[in-house]
């Protein structure tokens, strides 16, 4: 059995993994020529990410016991659909059309930094509170998953 800041640690590596692949089809679905809006293209890159997430949280982070996979599977789904579709979607339409403070931060870092002068406006945007959901929905899940999906 591994400790909280060992299953931590190895939740983070895997969310980094389900982080790239996540946003890997948020930017090709909302980049031409499909051009998709950024919550279409999120509830889609989300769902990919999911699938991916579950099967890696099981084998190889949290080890539950039993093969109690159904249960666990309408837990994980219920909890990543809160975060990935509720939690997500209101902080991207929060930092997309509410408060832009933190986008104009980070174009204003990517102006300033000489490797990411070539970044578009557009990516730095939609990257930027994509980052964000996903920084949210990660503390979500893994508090959700540790003690409710995965629990022994």
């Amino acid at each position: 059995m591994r400790g909280v800041g060992q299953q931590f640690g190895l939740f983070l590596v895997v969310g980094a993994l389900t982080t790239t692949l996540d946003f890997l089809v948020y930017n090709l679905l909302t980049r031409r020529p499909v051009g998709w809006g950024r919550i279409p293209a999120n509830l889609v890159s989300s769902t990919v990410a999911m699938t991916f997430s579950f099967t890696v949280n099981w084998h190889f982070v949290f080890h539950p016991a039993g093969l109690a996979w159904v249960i666990r599977a309408v837990k994980f789904l219920a909890v990543t659909c809160a975060s990935s579709y509720g939690l997500q979607s209101l902080v991207i339409h929060f930092l997309s059309a509410v408060w832009r403070g933190q986008v104009r931060l980070a174009q204003a870092l990517a102006a300033a930094l000489p490797c990411a002068r070539r970044l578009r406006a557009e990516f730095v945007d939609k990257n930027t509170v994509k980052a964000a959901a996903v920084a949210v929905g990660s503390l979500w899940n893994f508090c959700w998953y540790k003690w409710f999906v995965y629990a022994y």
